[in-house]
């Protein structure tokens, strides 16, 4: 019994497993294909605001120039820049085939024929031992000592 329940715990964290590979390969395809871009905004040498999907804040200084002159002024800050990084994502995932080399078409070959021929059942099962006879109980051990599995 105890047997019995080691096999199915096996089996369900084996699912477990797969399931948790599954999600986190997808987030790996998910984030190797994202593409987004980091604003900073910087006053002097020191980093004010930072923003990854938008732009980002001006500092006090930016904003009392636009509410002077208007939010269409050329009197840019001298003190003050922006600076706009572009994270490309991967274009495409797509296994080119003119890549493959002789060696990798021979292991693939091979494990597809070793793959298929895993799962390919029999005709008849297959008992080694079915010649043999089990033995014969001559007495009940448990019972004559009194030890049981509990």
């Amino acid at each position: 019994m105890f047997g019995t329940i080691l096999v199915v715990l096996r089996l369900i964290m084996n699912k477990i497993a797969q399931k948790i590979m599954s999600t986190l390969l997808a987030l790996l395809v998910l984030g190797s294909t994202t593409s987004f871009a980091v604003d900073k905004h910087f006053c002097g040498e020191h980093l004010i605001d930072i923003a990854f999907f938008g732009e980002a804040t001006p500092c006090a200084m930016e904003t009392a120039l636009v509410e002077k002159y208007g939010p269409e002024h050329n009197k840019k800050s001298e003190c003050c820049k922006d600076e706009i990084v572009i994270i490309q994502g991967q274009d495409e995932i797509k296994l080119q085939f003119d890549q493959l080399t002789i060696e990798n078409l021979t292991f693939l070959q091979t494990f597809i024929h070793t793959y298929v021929d895993l799962f390919e059942g029999l005709e008849r099962n297959f008992v080694p031992f079915e010649g043999y006879p089990p033995p014969l109980i001559v007495s009940d051990y448990q019972v004559l000592y009194d030890q049981y599995l509990i």
